[in-house]
């Protein structure tokens, strides 16, 4: 078996979780290993330089062992691929069946359900219905996982916490899609918070569809997450 090196240019790519999906791609591509380009930087953003650093440190330098590829640093290796949505659900209408991530920590214990948040300063429109989610979370204790910026946690952290729950809730977000792209259960609401601006169209997607790798257990709610929503369909999906 041959060698593929693929070479993620920090500096033009995502410095956020849509990594994974660039990740699963070359996955499927055969990579036998990952190098991360920061000679250059990292890409324009609304987080100073240190930041930066510290999410590519937590978030995105630890994702390919959940993969068991090994990962450096350096300017070698092919640009495969793109870490912009639109392209992973191009490539997972054609490959349903790429590698799956798992945790590589061992599934958290008495975890039932967990509850993940948003609150980022860009495109406030998505971030969660924070009031809604906590009194849904104390309702069927579930452990909340605050956003990256908020309460930083290590990747892997955060799997562990996902691959332990029986399901693991929030809004449409970067975590939540990277859990997707596992085999852990998750359910997205909000899901529709860009149709009618191209952004999910311009991704193939038509109103009310799944993701097209989301398994039986992972599910795209395309109602925004008010308190009466998230318990109605909470209801629905123990009874199913």
């Amino acid at each position: 078996m041959g060698t593929l090196i693929a070479r993620y240019p920090c500096a033009t790519e995502l410095n956020t979780f849509d990594f994974f999906g660039w990740q699963a791609q070359v996955a499927a591509m055969g990579a036998t290993e990952i190098v991360f380009d920061t000679s250059h930087g990292f890409g324009p953003s609304i987080w100073p330089p240190e930041v930066q650093r510290r999410r590519f440190d937590t978030i995105i330098a630890p994702g390919p062992a959940m993969l068991g590829i090994p990962s450096r640093e350096g300017t070698d290796g092919e640009q495969l691929a793109s870490s912009r949505f639109r392209y992973l659900c191009d490539f997972a209408d054609m490959h349903p069946d790429f590698p799956r991530l798992r945790s590589v920590s061992t599934p958290a214990r008495g975890i039932k359900y967990t509850v993940t948040l948003r609150n980022q300063a860009k495109s406030r429109h998505r971030n969660s219905n924070a009031p809604a989610w906590r009194i849904f979370a104390k309702e069927i204790g579930a452990v909340v996982i605050e956003d990256f910026d908020d309460k930083p946690i290590h990747v892997h952290e955060r799997m562990s916490l996902y691959a332990g729950a029986e399901m693991n809730f929030g809004i449409t977000c970067g975590p939540l899609v990277m859990c997707s792209l596992s085999a852990y259960p998750c359910a997205l609401f909000g899901f529709g918070w860009e149709w009618g601006n191209g952004f999910l169209e311009k991704a193939g997607l038509r109103y009310g569809q799944q993701m097209p790798w989301m398994g039986k257990n992972q599910f795209a709610v395309w109602d925004r997450d008010h308190l009466d929503t998230i318990r109605e369909w909470f209801r629905e999906w123990r009874t199913c």
